[in-house]
């Protein structure tokens, strides 16, 4: 399951990468020809900040499979997902 995870939070990473250098060339374009590009830069600042909670998000996976790699005596559980609670069947 956190291999699982990992995988997702590779993929939103790669995206996070693609979408930040989208976002500086259609800065540059709006730039270079002259036009406002506050509400570009907001957008980019967002992306950014995404995209430090996507890494962080895949960085604690990592950490989490490094310690279970070194520990495997313990039992594997599901990682807990912020935002995805499990209502108990209520």
């Amino acid at each position: 399951m956190e291999l699982a995870h990992l995988a997702i939070a590779e993929k939103a990473v790669a995206a996070g990468e693609r979408h930040i250098l989208q976002q500086e060339q259609r800065i540059a374009e709006l730039d270079r020809d002259g036009h406002d590009t506050g509400h570009a830069l907001a957008t980019l600042a967002t992306f950014r900040q995404v995209q430090a909670e996507h890494v962080a998000h895949r960085d604690l996976l990592l950490k989490i499979l490094q310690q279970d790699a070194a520990r495997p005596e313990l039992p594997v559980g599901p990682i807990f997902r912020p935002g995805h609670y499990d209502s108990g069947g209520a």
